[in-house]
């Protein structure tokens, strides 16, 4: 995996070639095909590695939960690796149907579906406005750190407390009203 994103970071998605990584790491290509069908499967999978996880099953208090994966894709998308590996990866996307297919249903999707379930959750408990749209919430969670990511020209770095600042804005259009 490390060898996949450095050679990404590197050399961009079309000269990263399943020999090039096997040559990194130091293992025959034989062993990568193994674990990996392709060349889009493996990236998609490395990149997944440097993304934040959500488990949905938490239990807590909902604003809590969220603070911590708004920080937690702040972090993710902050990482230099990442930041010197998804710009090239926009161009590839809309290329390869294939890489895009993959990275969608590995990377993509499973973070998305999991905080619209914890916010679907949350609404049905009544933790977050009955009016409130789990998707559009999620999208405000993932997208300004990603904008940030892949904007970063001219912008300051980020501030400390950025993500609480952004976490109190949604919030106050979210939270529950008596």
């Amino acid at each position: 995996m490390a060898a996949t994103l450095e050679l990404l970071a590197e050399r961009g998605f079309q000269e990263t070639t399943m020999e090039a990584i096997a040559a990194s790491a130091g293992v025959g290509k034989n062993t990568i095909y193994r674990r990996w069908a392709s060349k889009e499967d493996l990236i998609a999978d490395a990149i997944r590695e440097l993304s934040a996880e959500l488990d949905v099953e938490e239990e807590g208090d909902v604003r809590t939960l969220l603070l911590e994966r708004l920080n937690e894709f702040a972090h993710v998308f902050a990482d230099p690796l990442l930041g010197r590996i998804l710009p090239g990866l926009l161009g590839e996307l809309e290329r390869n149907p294939a890489f895009a297919a993959v990275y969608a249903e590995r990377v993509v999707r499973p973070r998305h579906e999991a905080l619209v379930e914890l916010l679907t959750r949350a609404r049905n408990r009544g933790e977050l406005r009955g009016d409130v749209d789990p998707g559009v919430v999620a999208d405000l969670i993932i997208g300004p750190p990603l904008l940030r990511l892949l904007f970063p020209f001219g912008l300051p770095d980020l501030p400390a407390g950025w993500a609480e600042r952004l976490f109190e804005t949604i919030w106050a259009g979210i939270e529950p009203r008596p």
